[in-house]
């Protein structure tokens, strides 16, 4: 899910980004929804200091199907960054999701990363803060730290020549595109660990495990124009038995490691009024791994005409899990394992499998812009997403769905008009967006007892086909990085 993920020399900018990081080269990137390692070249730092790198702010202020929802979605992103030398860094990031912890209202992930660059070689190396480790026993725990084993910033990345880089991702060799419409990592697989002779309901011990492909990425190119290729491959555990079927008939005396592959390619190119990228990703096992997504395409541009005009545009495909896993909020374990029935495979309220999986479908995005000063830059966009597209999103067709789950909202049309005002190294950006679906899929003000995850209370609640909600974003950069620009 990004713009520039493997090079450092593009800087990556967009509406709903978080101003963050990452890469083979060395410049400025940004990503969706996530915090990532930022490589500062505009304006350097100097060594001993510690300052704020980044910081990102979004909120939810107010829709149609659930009034005021300020404070209730709220997201939080922000990085510090102390300065060793000109070749050495440590990080410290928080990041919130309110999807994930609104009920422990923690953060979702505290990360200490540490850089260090010796001749033409850069190490990172992304470790994980978790403040309230549990043992499984009791409910409470105590502090640890170790290596995050999803992260795509602990890599070596080796300079070969001045237009080749070779980088090696130990844990996740980042297989996400897309950047208004992100898919996460597409090479992200689970196994059920424990090998059990009998996938219950009732997990007991058993956990779901999720891990992403580690991999080697190869780049050649310059800062204006580059193409990348990269391929890895990961161990999960599956039965052995032929007729196993994890929703019908979940038994197995038996399991063994498998492999699965993952590749990645694209190419980026730059010019003083226009920047494009091109990326592609996918994996050969989700009808065993239970990964929502097999391979996706992006192709994105962003052009300025004349000499105020903006002009951005994305498009989008994808070829969804033959058997994707849906997992709780937690990610360790199924949701659906009480009344109707236990669905570990995504399903609507009868146990039928949901008619996204295994489809292929696309989305588009335009947004035109008109910069009335360098300072205040107002637009209009337009998006649509297929009734089968998946993607890391709200409105993707696995979560905005109709009462019973039977259908997704069968097409989604999302027009919106907003403004970046910039501030110094602040940019507000106010959004309002109108949304209107083919099926009824959004909720209602009225019915919001029912409208929940409970499929049961949910065939009680009356859903909308339209809706609308306006919202804001607050992004602050060291460097003063400016979206919507090429």
């Amino acid at each position: 899910m990004k713009l520039n993920f493997i090079t450092k020399g593009h800087l990556s900018l967009f509406l709903l980004t978080t101003i963050t990081s990452m890469s083979a080269f060395a410049a400025d990137t940004v990503t969706i929804q996530s915090m990532k390692r930022v490589e500062i070249n505009k304006e350097k730092p100097k060594a001993k200091t510690l300052f704020i790198e980044n910081f990102y702010y979004q909120d939810f202020i107010y829709s149609r199907g659930k009034k005021t929802e300020l404070g209730d979605q709220t997201q939080v992103n922000a990085s510090f960054r102390y300065q060793y030398s000109d070749d050495s860094f440590l990080r410290t990031r928080f990041e919130t999701f309110p999807d994930d912890n609104r009920f422990n209202n923690k953060t979702s992930r505290f990360e200490l990363l540490a850089g260090h660059r010796y001749g033409a070689v850069d190490f990172t190396l992304d470790l994980e803060l978790n403040t309230n480790e549990k043992d499984g026993t009791s409910d409470s725990g105590g502090t640890s730290i170790g290596l995050d084993l999803d992260s795509e910033f602990t890599n070596l990345d080796w300079q070969l020549t001045d237009k080749m880089s070779l980088a090696f991702y130990p844990f996740n060799f980042d297989g996400e595109v897309g950047v208004e419409f992100n898919t996460w990592d597409v090479t992200r697989i689970h196994f059920i660990e424990g090998a059990p002779t009998e996938v219950l309901p009732d997990s007991g011990n058993t956990k779901v495990v999720t891990k992403t492909i580690p991999g080697l990425v190869y780049t050649y190119g310059t800062e204006r124009a580059n193409f990348y290729i990269g391929a890895g491959l990961a161990t999960y555990l599956y039965p052995t038995s032929p007729t196993y079927d994890l929703q019908n008939n979940a038994t197995a005396t038996r399991w063994e490691r498998r492999e699965v592959f993952g590749y990645k390619f694209g190419a980026n190119a730059r010019t003083e009024n226009a920047r494009i990228w091109f990326g592609v990703a996918g994996q050969n096992k989700t009808k065993e791994t239970g990964s929502l997504i097999q391979s996706a395409q992006s192709a994105y541009g962003i052009f300025r005409l004349e000499e105020r005009f903006i002009l951005e545009a994305e498009y989008i495909r994808a070829r969804n899990g033959k058997r994707p896993w849906r997992l709780d909020r937690s990610g360790t374990w199924f949701e659906q394992t009480e009344t109707p029935g236990f669905f570990p495979i995504y399903s609507d309220y009868t146990g039928k499998t949901q008619e996204w999986v295994g489809a292929t479908d696309h989305a588009f995005s335009f947004r035109f812009g008109y910069e009335v000063t360098k300072d205040l830059v107002p637009y209009a966009a337009l998006r649509y997403q297929g009734e089968h597209f998946v993607f890391r999103g709200a409105e993707s067709a696995n979560l905005l769905r109709t009462a019973n789950e039977s259908q997704s909202h069968g097409g989604l049309l999302r027009g919106s008009l907003g403004t970046f005002l910039h501030y110094g190294n602040f940019v507000v950006n106010p959004e309002f967006e109108y949304r209107k679906a083919k099926n009824p899929v959004f909720t209602n003000a009225a019915d919001a007892f029912f409208a929940n995850n409970n499929q049961s209370q949910r065939l009680l609640a009356r859903f909308q086909k339209t809706d609308y909600q306006f919202r804001i974003f607050l992004t602050y950069s060291f460097d003063g990085a400016k979206p919507f620009t090429p």
